[in-house]
């Protein structure tokens, strides 16, 4: 699986908004147990608004709309990336509910 590239503009199965990918790989902090998603994200077009973040994984999204920028930083970071994930310390977080 390529991560998708900041700026991407997707929309999760059984959503209905679209969600621009903010972040790759977030942190997460769930009643203190630290984990991750694949995606943080901010509603399309208006941003991030206060907290307002969702995160997500890559199997969770339904629709592509738009790839983010890709240029040689971005080919190198998702070799590097797939590389690095698979020694993370922190589990992987599954998502309980869609944005709708």
């Amino acid at each position: 699986m390529n991560v998708l590239p900041i700026g991407s503009v997707v929309r999760l199965k059984n959503g209905d908004v679209k969600l621009m990918i903010l972040n790759r790989a977030p942190l997460y902090n769930k009643n203190g147990i630290i984990g991750y998603f694949d995606y943080s994200a901010c509603i399309y077009p208006t941003g991030k608004v206060e907290e307002q973040v969702y995160f997500f994984n890559h199997e969770n999204i339904e629709e592509i709309y738009f790839e983010g920028y890709i240029d040689e930083e971005e080919e190198l970071f998702q070799k590097q990336y797939q590389l690095k994930m698979k020694d993370i310390p922190y589990e992987r977080f599954k998502i309980e509910v869609s944005v709708k």
